[in-house]
């Protein structure tokens, strides 16, 4: 198969403690993109997903799972990580080659101290993240309490961009902080734009408050307007969040039920437009500095397959590569893998996912420049 060009494909890394229901999200967003028919289920081991006998059988990802879709005409590679501590090295590798990091979170305060290494590793490494609360219908504790218990495990500002509409104890819906329009959530379908009911208009003055006290103590202009009671318009704020964002500043905080399909066009659409390009994450890698070489890509996860033998998943930051080239010194095939399928590429670019064949002297984590490989694998 060959893809279309356009944009540079992007890379979202879904990372998160077990339990969040960071597959469950994957699926969700592909149901959501168009990508999938129906959302698989985790429990009913239906999901595109953990294909393994031991996945399936315990009911948790085992290994990373890659998929690929389109969202607006944006290209997307997805990788889903396991959330046991003792598969973290393989989250932290996924991690290396993000655009974005999604952390998955639960809404329980007790378990926010499970995400502090995750924090300390985003931020250690400049990955710019944003921090999605799943299982909103489900909630018992206050959006506040879980807020609180989430910013002190994480160095940078964590900031709300939106408050829970409810009804009878229910999460019905949300009121976006920046443009203060109002949704209620369809299963299923797009949410439908609402008036904003009374009973949350007080919380949300106080949320969307916060959430410009925050930028502002990044931005003096902005804490300038604030003092002169100038509030900047909407598509001025979402530029000032962009590029905070971006930056790794600031970590933009939304709500939702992966379950459901709550929130989860909202997610879209903030990595749609707050997802950096691959050139800031090559730049971050050292990929960048090999100036002059046709190909540069790092690996970051290998696989072992049955039919396919060894599997090295790559990410392309520079140049292009077809079937059949020589990386380390051996014919590499070149592959799409999404899911538990496999499926052949007669080539790729930057930005691409791809999986290399049979190049038996990769390891996860090396960086490869002009088909040799420059540096071994430095991710703790």
């Amino acid at each position: 198969m060959t893809e279309t060009r356009g944009a540079p494909p992007r890379c979202a890394v879904l990372v998160g403690a077990y339990g969040s229901g960071k597959t469950t999200l994957l699926e969700a967003m592909l149901h959501t993109a168009g990508a999938i028919q129906r959302p698989g289920s985790v429990d009913r081991g239906t999901a595109l997903g953990d294909t393994s006998r031991e996945a399936r059988e315990r009911h948790m990802s085992v290994e990373p799972n890659f998929a690929h879709t389109r969202f607006l005409d944006d290209s997307w590679a997805v990788i889903d990580c396991p959330g046991t501590v003792e598969l973290a090295y393989d989250s932290r590798c996924a991690l290396m080659a993000a655009d974005m990091a999604v952390v998955v979170a639960e809404p329980d305060p007790a378990k926010a101290i499970t995400l502090a290494p995750l924090f300390k590793f985003l931020d250690d490494n400049a990955i710019p993240h944003v921090l999605f609360i799943n299982k909103m219908d489900k909630a018992g504790a206050s959006v506040r309490e879980v807020m609180a218990a989430l910013q002190a495990v994480s160095a940078r500002p964590l900031v709300l961009r939106q408050v829970p509409i409810r009804e009878n104890e229910r999460v019905t819906g949300y009121v976006d902080l920046v443009s203060e329009r109002a949704y209620r959530y369809r299963e299923g379908a797009p949410s439908d734009l609402v008036q904003m009911p009374e009973t949350v208009a007080e919380r949300e003055s106080e949320a969307r408050e916060a959430m410009l006290e925050s930028l502002a103590d990044l931005d003096d202009s902005l804490l300038s307007q604030l003092l002169d009671d100038v509030v900047p318009p909407p598509d001025e704020l979402y530029s000032r969040l962009t590029e905070d964002v971006q930056r790794d500043l600031v970590v933009p905080v939304l709500l939702g039920s992966a379950a459901s399909d709550n929130g989860v066009t909202r997610l879209w659409k903030a990595l749609r437009h707050e997802t950096p390009e691959p050139e800031a994450a090559a730049e971050r890698l050292g990929a960048a500095a090999a100036a002059g070489e046709s190909l540069i890509t790092s690996v970051v996860k290998t696989l072992h397959q049955p039919q396919a033998g060894k599997l090295s998943i790559a990410r392309i930051w520079q140049g292009a590569v077809k079937d059949g080239a020589q990386i380390a010194g051996q014919r590499a095939g070149l592959y799409r893998i999404h899911g538990g399928e496999l499926s052949k590429l007669s080539s790729a670019a930057a930005g691409d996912l791809v999986a290399l064949g049979r190049v038996e002297p990769l390891q996860t984590g090396d960086l490869i420049a002009g088909g040799q490989r420059v540096a071994e694998p430095a991710v703790a």
